[in-house]
């Protein structure tokens, strides 16, 4: 049961809420314009891309979740397997790019993951609560690295890809563990 207080605070929180869901799905489209647009400069250069839009991006840590896999766990549309995995098999992922801004707590990225003599880059787009980052980023930055997992939402595993660079992700830990409750 939900009260009404009288200076009106139950008015102020669903706008509040409603203003945080509007800006996030601004974030994400913008996410994804990004993405689309770095994806045309690789293919301009030659670059077989793929672009996915990841339905859900969870932080997870060795801890969470009924295995001991950590990092970065992209929900991926099925529509993307065949492709994904096909650029997967042939790739090497050598480099890889993140870029990120954060707004209202969440976190909006893209990873690029790039294999230059194969010239392939698969590039995916993702958004966080920064609130349940604080703990990858710990984990990431002690061990020095980190690991990006691709599924479907039945839990099928696409492939994972380890990362030597956690920083890459994590900048600014500080940053993310205001966020931590």
């Amino acid at each position: 049961m939900v009260r009404t207080e009288p200076n009106g605070s139950d008015t102020d929180d669903a706008q509040r809420r409603a203003q945080t869901v509007k800006q996030s799905k601004a974030g994400l489209q913008q996410t994804i314009a990004d993405m689309k647009a770095m994806a045309a400069d690789r293919e301009e250069a030659g670059y077989e891309t793929l672009t996915v839009a990841a339905g859900d991006t969870t932080p997870k840590t060795p801890d969470t979740g009924e295995s001991d896999e950590w990092g970065l766990s992209y929900v991926v549309p099925s529509n993307v397997e065949d492709e994904f995995v096909a650029l997967y098999d042939r790739a090497s992922f050598d480099e890889i790019g993140v870029y990120q801004a954060d707004a209202e707590g969440i976190r909006f990225i893209v990873t690029e993951y790039l294999d230059h003599d194969e010239q392939i880059a698969v590039f995916i787009a993702g958004t966080f609560r920064l609130q349940f980052a604080a703990p990858l980023a710990r984990t990431a930055l002690d061990r020095g690295h980190m690991y990006t997992h691709v599924k479907k939402l039945d839990g099928t595993h696409l492939g994972s890809i380890d990362h030597d660079d956690p920083d890459a992700f994590f900048p600014d830990p500080e940053s993310v563990y205001a966020y931590e409750r």
